[in-house]
C-alpha cells in the first residue's frame, strides 16, 4: 500500500541518552492531570476562535491534494481521501448545533481518521510522507474527543501525534502548546533525579521526550486510578473504580487502540511505537448503566478508603521502580506481544491482498475491511494488557491490590451477565479465562462472585461468543450440567469454524475449539451407553472429524489426549469413521502419547491404535509403516515396557501393537520383543478363565492374521471361510455379519501379512497350541470360538512348515477341534473346523482321519455338498478304512419360536445368516438364531396380502419377497436393518420365486412362468405348460408342471427342453408340487417322490429311485439333503416325514404341532411354520 523511501522522509532523531537515564522516576498522577489540564485548555483555545480554527484545517488539508500520477495504489488514494474527509467532517461537528447530528459527524469522522493512523510510519502514500498523514490524524483525533469532551483520550491522541512528529505539532497545528508545557516539564526534570541540561532550541527533542515519557502513564493512571468520568478532569481531584469496558473502546465497532498506544508496547524504540486508534461512545446504556452505576456505588467507598495515589503504592511495593522497570513489570517477555502482533498483521495482509485483488473493490469496502483488521487485532492486544494488569497486581503486595483485582473481576463478570453486545461479552470472557488460567484459585472467587454457566451457555447460543466454551471448561462444571446446558451443537459450531480462529498463539488458555473438545469428550464418555450414543452421532460425520483432528495444538498433551478419546469413541460408534481418522489424523502426534510418562495418555493411546487398526489389512499395514516412521526402536521400546508394567487390558492392547510393528522388521533380531508380547497374550488365555481379559487376548490373536472391514467389523473368518468355497448364495447366506462382495476380501495383503506373523508365531512353538487348546474347550463360547479361528490361519501357515511341526500341532489340537464339525454349530464354526482338520492332517498326518469318530466322518459328510474340504477327507477316510458309515436318524428339536398374531408362516429363507419368515398377514420378521434361542429383531409390513415366498437374488445381494398383492419387493440390509429398496408390480399373484444373475422367475396364480430381466421387463415362457412349482440351478430353471410333466429352460439362450412328459396314465397325471436339485441329482415330488440324474431325465431313462409316501397322498412341500429327504403330505400336514435318501427307507417323523405352511433346510437343520404362526427347527444327532 505504501512505498518506502528512506531518503524521501526526514525520520525524528532518537532521544539523547540524558533523557533516559535508569534512575528516572515516573511522573506522579497530579503531573498527569496537569499535562492534561494544559492539553485540554490549550486546544479549548485553538477551536474557539473560528480563524484559528480555519487556519489549522488549511494547514492540515494544504499537502493532501492528489498529484498527479501515472499509477496509484487504490488504497493509498483512500487513505488520503479519508484523512481529508474525516478533517472536514470534525469542522462540520464542531459548527454543529443539533447534539445528533453532532454525534453523528464525529463518529463518520473518527472512522474516515482510523484509516491514515493505520499507515506505517516511515513511508510515503500519494506522494506524501506517512509522518505527516500519521501525525495529522491523531491530532485530529484529540480534536474529535476534544468536542465530545473526554480529556484523557485527547491527551493520548495529543502525545500520539507528538511522538510521530513533534516539530509539526510545536509549529504548525499547535503552535505555543511547548511554552505551555514547560514549566511542567521543567518541575518534571528537576524531580526525575536525572542530571538533564536543557539545550535552547531543542523544544523538538523535548517534546518527543514528553511524548515518551507521559504517553504509557497517563494510560496507567487511568486505568489503574478507576476515573468514572474523564470530562472535566481538571476540576477532579477524587479517583473512584467504575468498569474497566466503559473506558475501552476497543469493543465497539469502531475499535479505539487508545490503550494499545498508551500501555501495551513501551519501547525506547519510538519509531516503532505502536499507532493508537481512536475511541468511541460507553459501550454501556439502559439496564446495563444502571446496573455498573448500582455497583460502582457499592464498591467506591470500600476501594476510596483504602487506595492511595499510583505513585505512593509503586513507590511503597518497589521504591527503586522507574519507567525502565514498569516497562519490564509489563512486558516481562515481549515475545508473546511479537506474536500478537505479528497473528493481527498476517490476518490484514491476507485479507488486503483479497481486497486489492478484486478490480471493482471501491473506498467503502477498503474502509471496512480496515475496521475488520483492527477489530481482530485490537481482541488480542486488549486481552493481553488487562491479564497483564491483572498479573502486576498479583504480584505486589499490601491490603490495595486485592481490592483493584476484585473490581476488575467484578466489572469483566457485570459486562458478561448483563451486557448486549457480542464484542463486549467475547472480550470480557477472553481477559477471564486468560486471568483464571494462570492462576487456577481465582476460579473460586468467580463463582462465588456469581458467575452463572446459564449466561455463558447463553453468551454461546444467542451471541456465538466462543471464547465461553473456554470459560465453561475451566469452571469445570459436572457432566450432568454440562448436559443439562445442551451445548453439543454449539460446541460442533465451534470445533467446526476453527478455521477463522488463531490456534498458532502461545497459551496455556485452551482456545475455544480446544475446550469444546474436551468438554465433548465429557458428554461422549461420561454417561449410559444410549446418551452417549445420542451424542455420538452428532459428531460421526466426516465434515466434524476432519475438524476435530486439526484442534489440539503442538505438544499440548491434554488435548491430544481429548482428541485420541473422543475418536476411539467415535470409531466403537459408528466403524465407518475409521475411514475419516485415517484419511485426516496425522500418526506421529498420537504416537508421541506411547511415550507419555502418563497413565491416561499411554492407556487412550494403545485403545486408539488398536481400535484405528480394525480395517483392511494393506490400509493396517500402512499404519504400522507410519507408526514405525516415528521411530522404530523408540516406538518397540515403549509398547515393550507398557507390555510388562501396564494393566492387564492395556498389556494386551500394547502386546497386539508391538507383535505387529515387529512383524514389519526383516530381521527376526528383536525376537525378545515377540516373545514379550506374544507371552503376554498367551498368558492371559491360559490363567484368566472366562474374564474379560481372555476374551480380549482370544480376539487379538484371532484376527492377528486375518483382516477387517472399514466398519471394524472382524472379516477374518469369512477370509478363511471363502478358502472352503461355498458353492451357492443360500450357504453363502447362513453366514452372519458378512458382506463377501466387500472389498476388504479382496486385499491382496492378506495372504503375505499372514504367513509373516504365522511365521513368527510358528517359532515360538508348543506354548502357542497348548494355550490355544485350553481357549477351544473354555465354557464361554466367544473364547472358543475365537481360539478355533486363530488354530484355522494358523493352519495356513503350517501346512508349509515341517511333518514334525504339524504333527505336533495336530496331536495338541485335533481332538478338540472335532466337537465344532457336528450339526448344531454355526456353518462358519463347522467349515473353520473342516479347514483345520484338512491342514493340519495333509501329508503324512493325513493316516490320524482313521482316528476320527464316526460320529465326526458323518458330520463331514454331510458337509461333503457344501465344501470341497469335506469331501476330499472322506475320500482319504474310505481309502484307510472303506465302508466305515453309518447314518443317526434320530432328530432333536433345537428351535421354538413365533406367535399367533401376525397369522400362519407361509415362507421361510435365511438372509445374512438371519432367518425371515412371512405370515399371512403381509408381515416379515427377522430373527436371530443362536443355538437354542430366537430372538426377534425386526419387524416389517409392506405387504398388503399374504408373503408367499422368498428368494435371494445375488446380482445385487439382495432378499426377494412376493405376494398375494401381486408385487415383488427387494430388500437390503443397511447398518442391520432391512430396507426396500425396489418393488416390481405384476399382474397376478406371486406363488414362487427364484433368480439367477439379473433375472427373476415368478410363478404365478394362474401357474404361469414369468421370467423378468434386468431392465424390469417380464416375458412369459412355456405359455402351453401351466407350472406349478420351479427351482433355479447352474442358470437353468427346472419347472415342475400340473400335468406331471418337468420343463428345463435356459436362461441365457432362452432355450428350453423337456426332462420328463406328463404322465399317460390319467390316474398318475397329478401335478408336480416341489422340485428340487440336490448335487447332480433333480427330485420330484407329486403322489410319488421320484429322483434320478439330471443327464438321465434328458435322456429319459425312468426314475433311479420313487418313494411313495402314503396311498392317495400328494406330496405338499419337499426338502434334499445329504442323508434324508423330509416331506409333508396332504394326509397329515402336520407333520415332516424322514426318508433316507440313499436306501429310500422311511426312518421317522416330526411333529409340528399344527398344520404345517412352509420348509426350509439349512445347515443340516430342518425348519418348519405352521398355520398358527409358529417356527420350529430339528437337528439330526
Amino acid at each position: 500500500m505504501t512505498s518506502h523511501h528512506p531518503t524521501a522522509h526526514i525520520i525524528p532523531p532518537p532521544p539523547p541518552p540524558e533523557f533516559s537515564g535508569e534512575n528516572q522516576k515516573p511522573p506522579d498522577i497530579q503531573s498527569v492531570r496537569t499535562l492534561v489540564t494544559i492539553i485540554n485548555h490549550h486546544m479549548q483555545k485553538i477551536l474557539q476562535n473560528t480563524q484559528s480554527q480555519k487556519a489549522l484545517t488549511l494547514k492540515c488539508t494544504s499537502k493532501l491534494k492528489i498529484k498527479a500520477q501515472e499509477f496509484f495504489e487504490f488504497a493509498e488514494h483512500s487513505a488520503v481521501s479519508n484523512l481529508y474527509w474525516g478533517i472536514v467532517n470534525a469542522d462540520s461537528a464542531s459548527q454543529s448545533k443539533c447534539p445528533n447530528q453532532r454525534s453523528i459527524q464525529l463518529d463518520d469522522s473518527e472512522k474516515m481518521l482510523q484509516v491514515p493512523a493505520s499507515l506505517d510510519e516511515n513511508g510515503i502514500t500519494m506522494g506524501i510522507p506517512n509522518s505527516y498523514l500519521l501525525c495529522s490524524s491523531y491530532f485530529y483525533l484529540s480534536v474529535v474527543e476534544f468536542l465530545r469532551g473526554d480529556t484523557w483520550q485527547l491527551a493520548l491522541h495529543f502525545l500520539q501525534a507528538v511522538s510521530v512528529s513533534p516539530g509539526l505539532v510545536c509549529n504548525e497545528f499547535a503552535p505555543g502548546i511547548y511554552r505551555s508545557l514547560l514549566p511542567l516539564l521543567l518541575v518534571d526534570i528537576s524531580g526525575s533525579g536525572d542530571d538533564v541540561m536543557m539545550v535552547d532550541g531543542d523544544d523538538v527533542i523535548m517534546m518527543r521526550w514528553m511524548a515518551r515519557r507521559y504517553k504509557p502513564w497517563l494510560m496507567y493512571y487511568r486505568i489503574m486510578s478507576g476515573v468514572d468520568d474523564f470530562r472535566d478532569m481538571e476540576n477532579r481531584g477524587t479517583t473512584s473504580t467504575t468498569n474497566v469496558f466503559r473506558r475501552s473502546k476497543s469493543l465497539e465497532p469502531q475499535n479505539s487502540y487508545e490503550h494499545t498506544s498508551g500501555f501495551l508496547r513501551i519501547n525506547t524504540n519510538h519509531n516503532n511505537l505502536m499507532q493508537p486508534r481512536n475511541s468511541q461512545k460507553s459501550i454501556t446504556n439502559g439496564v446495563e448503566d444502571e446496573q455498573i452505576a448500582s455497583y460502582s456505588k457499592k464498591t467506591k467507598t470500600k476501594v476510596r478508603s483504602n487506595i492511595k495515589c499510583l505513585k505512593d503504592i509503586l513507590t511503597e511495593s518497589e521504591p527503586e521502580s522507574n519507567a525502565s522497570s514498569v516497562e519490564d513489570d509489563v512486558f516481562p517477555d515481549q515475545s508473546q506481544h511479537t506474536i500478537i502482533q505479528k497473528t493481527a498483521t498476517k490476518k490484514i495482509r491476507r485479507k488486503s491482498l483479497r481486497i486489492q485483488k478484486s478490480s471493482s473493490c471501491r473506498t467503502e469496502l477498503v474502509h471496512l475491511q480496515q475496521q475488520q483488521n483492527d477489530k481482530e487485532e485490537e481482541e488480542y492486544r486488549y486481552t493481553f494488557e488487562i491479564t497483564k494488569i491483572h498479573e502486576i497486581l498479583n504480584s505486589k503486595s499490601g491490603p490495595k491490590y486485592p481490592l483493584l483485582k476484585d473490581v476488575i473481576l467484578d466489572q469483566l463478570l457485570i459486562a458478561i451477565s448483563s451486557s448486549k453486545e457480542a464484542k463486549v461479552i467475547r472480550t470480557s470472557m477472553s481477559i477471564l479465562s486468560t486471568i483464571v488460567t494462570s492462576n487456577r484459585s481465582l476460579l473460586e472467587d468467580v463463582k462465588r462472585k456469581g458467575l452463572q454457566l446459564y449466561d455463558l451457555a447463553t453468551a454461546l447460543k444467542r451471541n456465538k461468543v466462543h471464547e465461553a466454551v473456554t470459560l465453561i471448561y475451566l469452571i469445570n462444571p459436572s457432566p450432568l450440567e454440562i448436559k443439562t446446558l445442551e451445548l453439543l451443537p454449539c460446541l460442533v459450531e465451534v470445533v467446526c469454524s476453527y478455521y477463522k480462529m488463531d490456534l498458532n498463539l502461545v497459551s496455556i488458555m485452551p482456545t475455544p475449539p480446544a475446550a469444546s473438545l474436551m468438554i465433548i469428550e465429557v458428554l461422549v464418555t461420561a454417561f449410559d451407553c444410549e446418551t452417549n450414543n445420542l451424542h455420538l452421532s452428532e459428531i460421526s460425520s466426516r465434515r466434524v472429524i476432519s475438524r476435530l483432528v486439526k484442534i489440539p495444538r503442538k505438544d499440548n498433551l491434554e488435548e491430544f489426549i481429548s482428541l485420541a478419546a473422543v475418536l476411539v469413541e467415535c470409531m466403537r460408534f459408528d466403524g465407518n469413521c475409521r475411514r475419516y481418522i485415517y484419511e485426516f489424523s496425522h500418526v506421529g502426534n498420537f504416537v508421541s502419547l506411547l511415550w507419555s510418562n502418563e497413565k491416561r495418555a499411554t492407556n487412550i493411546a494403545l485403545e486408539f491404535f488398536n481400535e484405528l487398526s480394525k480395517m483392511p489389512r494393506s490400509s493396517s499395514i500402512g499404519l504400522l509403516e507410519e507408526i514405525r516412521k516415528q521411530g522404530s526402536v523408540n516406538n518397540m521400546c515403549a509398547l515393550f515396557l507398557l507390555t510388562q508394567n501396564s494393566e492387564p487390558e492395556y498389556r494386551l492392547l500394547a502386546a497386539n501393537l508391538l507383535l505387529q510393528l515387529e512383524v514389519l522388521e526383516d530381521t527376526f533380531a528383536k525376537c525378545m520383543y515377540r516373545e514379550e508380547a506374544a507371552n503376554a497374550l498367551l498368558e492371559s488365555l491360559t490363567c484368566d478363565e472366562s474374564s474379560s481379559t481372555q476374551a480380549l487376548s482370544a480376539f487379538i490373536l484371532s484376527n492377528l492374521g486375518g483382516t477387517y472391514s472399514w466398519t471394524g467389523e472382524p472379516y477374518t473368518t469369512a477370509w478363511l471361510v471363502k478358502k472352503t468355497v461355498l458353492p451357492s448364495a443360500n450357504h453363502m447366506n447362513l453366514i452372519k455379519n458378512y458382506d463377501f462382495l466387500d472389498q476388504s476380501m479382496q486385499d491382496g495383503g492378506i495372504d503375505l501379512w499372514c504367513s509373516k506373523i504365522g511365521q513368527r508365531m510358528l517359532q515360538i512353538g508348543e506354548p502357542v497350541f497348548r494355550a490355544l487348546e485350553k481357549g477351544l474347550n473354555c465354557k464361554s463360547k466367544r473364547v472358543s470360538r475365537d481360539c478355533l479361528i486363530a488354530i484355522s490361519w494358523l493352519g495356513c501357515e503350517i501346512v508349509k512348515s515341517s511333518d514334525e511341526v504339524r504333527n505336533s500341532a495336530c496331536e495338541i489340537v485335533l481332538h478338540s477341534i472335532e466337537q465344532f464339525v457336528h450339526p448344531g454349530f454355526e456353518l462358519e464354526e463347522r467349515l473353520l473346523a473342516c479347514l483345520c482338520i484338512y491342514n493340519y492332517t495333509s501329508g503324512r498326518g493325513m493316516k490320524r482321519i482313521i482316528s476320527l469318530s464316526e460320529g465326526v466322518r458323518e458330520s463331514l459328510r454331510r458337509l461333503s455338498n457344501v465344501t470341497w474340504m469335506a469331501e476330499e477327507l472322506l475320500k482319504v477316510a474310505d481309502y484307510y478304512q472303506p465302508n466305515k458309515w453309518r447314518i443317526s436318524c434320530v432328530h432333536s428339536q433345537i428351535l421354538e419360536a413365533g406367535s399367533k398374531c401376525n397369522g400362519a408362516v407361509t415362507a421361510l429363507i435365511y438372509y445374512k445368516g438371519l432367518l425371515c419368515s412371512g405370515y399371512t398377514d403381509g408381515s416379515i420378521k427377522v430373527w436371530d438364531i443362536k443355538g437354542q434361542r430366537a430372538t426377534l429383531i425386526q419387524e416389517i409390513k409392506e405387504h398388503k396380502k399374504t408373503v408367499t415366498c422368498f428368494a435371494l437374488y445375488e446380482h445385487g445381494n439382495c432378499l426377494l419377497s412376493g405376494s398375494s398383492d401381486k408385487t415383488i419387493k427387494m430388500w437390503q440390509m443397511t447398518q442391520k436393518n432391512f430396507e426396500c429398496i425396489e418393488v416390481i408390480t405384476t399382474k397376478e399373484s406371486i406363488r414362487s420365486l427364484d433368480s439367477w444373475g439379473e433375472s427373476i422367475c415368478a410363478t404365478t396364480q394362474s401357474n404361469k412362468l414369468k421370467v423378468v430381466d434386468g431392465s424390469r421387463k417380464a416375458k412369459d415362457v412355456f405359455k402351453n405348460k401351466r407350472v406349478k412349482c420351479l427351482n433355479v440351478m447352474h442358470g437353468k430353471v427346472y419347472a415342475g408342471c400340473t400335468d406331471s410333466s418337468i420343463q428345463e429352460l435356459m436362461i441365457i439362450n432362452n432355450r428350453h427342453q423337456e426332462m420328463k412328459p406328463p404322465s399317460k396314465s390319467w390316474m398318475q397325471n397329478k401335478p408336480i408340487n416341489s422340485v428340487s436339485v440336490y448335487k447332480d441329482w433333480l427330485y420330484s415330488a407329486s403322489i410319488t417322490v421320484d429322483g434320478s440324474k439330471i443327464k438321465d431325465w434328458r435322456r429319459g431313462n425312468k426314475p433311479q429311485i420313487s418313494i411313495m409316501p402314503e396311498r392317495g397322498a400328494s406330496v405338499l412341500a419337499m426338502e434334499v439333503v445329504e442323508d434324508f429327504i423330509y416331506l409333508n403330505c396332504s394326509t397329515s400336514s402336520s407333520g415332516i416325514q424322514i426318508w433316507l435318501r440313499g436306501t429310500q427307507q422311511r426312518v421317522g417323523r416330526l411333529s409340528g404341532g399344527s398344520k404345517i405352511t412352509s420348509m426350509l433346510t439349512a445347515n443340516d437343520m430342518i425348519l418348519c411354520g405352521t398355520e398358527k404362526g409358529v417356527i420350529k427347527g430339528w437337528i439330526p444327532l
